[in-house]
């Protein structure tokens, strides 16, 4: 019986991923994706998502809007995504890959106007954020926006001290959920500038431990 109940756990992860981030995040998530369309998105733009999800931010944005191609590894969470776009109506404005942040070198150059991430980077290795990055950049269009909202660690010991004291029980309870959890990112701001983005707003919220970042190619 307790492995048929784990079974159906793992079966119904992606559903209950959102939940699960939002725990994790303090609730600042599904804010940090409301706040990156709104601030972000336009009329008519072209956007990719990288580590699209369930399709969120992807449905958020196409109702703006915009035209958006999400990519995600996970299979179950695009299938999870494909019936949520298909069920909001927008299947001729999203379109939903599998695959890697590997994969951005098989995307055109200069054709996005938007590259957005929510709590992405924190799931990828030093080495996959600057791949993802340098993609980033040579497939936006001059003036193009990136957009991450993701974990950061704290600046400051103290800081650091009371978010690892917190997140420790978050961190517990969003695995039992989703089989998922992040690692906080450090030095974010430092790699998009190295990319070659001019980074423009830098904000913290959540004990200093949640990262809104928007940069421009120039």
């Amino acid at each position: 019986m307790s492995s048929y109940v784990f079974m159906k756990v793992l079966e119904s992860r992606a559903r209950r991923y959102d939940r699960g981030i939002a725990l994790l995040s303090l609730g600042q998530s599904e804010k940090a994706r409301r706040r990156l369309v709104a601030d972000n998105v336009r009329q008519g733009a072209r956007v990719l998502e990288i580590g699209c999800g369930t399709g969120t931010a992807a449905i958020l944005a196409a109702r703006g809007g915009a035209d958006v191609v999400g990519f995600d590894v996970s299979a179950d969470m695009l299938a999870e995504a494909r019936e949520k776009v298909k069920a909001a109506r927008l299947d001729d404005r999203i379109r939903l890959v599998e695959m890697g942040v590997s994969g951005m070198d098989r995307l055109a150059d200069r054709s996005f106007d938007l590259v957005m991430a929510t709590l992405v980077f924190s799931e990828l290795s030093p080495e996959e954020q600057a791949y993802a990055l340098r993609h980033a950049r040579r497939t936006l269009r001059d003036g193009g926006r990136l957009a991450i909202a993701d974990e950061a660690r704290p600046e400051g010991l103290v800081k650091r001290v009371l978010h690892r004291v917190v997140r420790f029980p978050l961190t517990v309870a969003t695995f039992v959920l989703t089989q998922t959890t992040t690692s906080a990112v450090e030095g974010l701001c430092d790699l998009v500038r190295a990319a070659g983005f001019r980074v423009e707003v830098v904000e913290r919220t959540a004990l200093d431990s949640f990262l809104y970042l928007v940069a421009v190619r120039d």
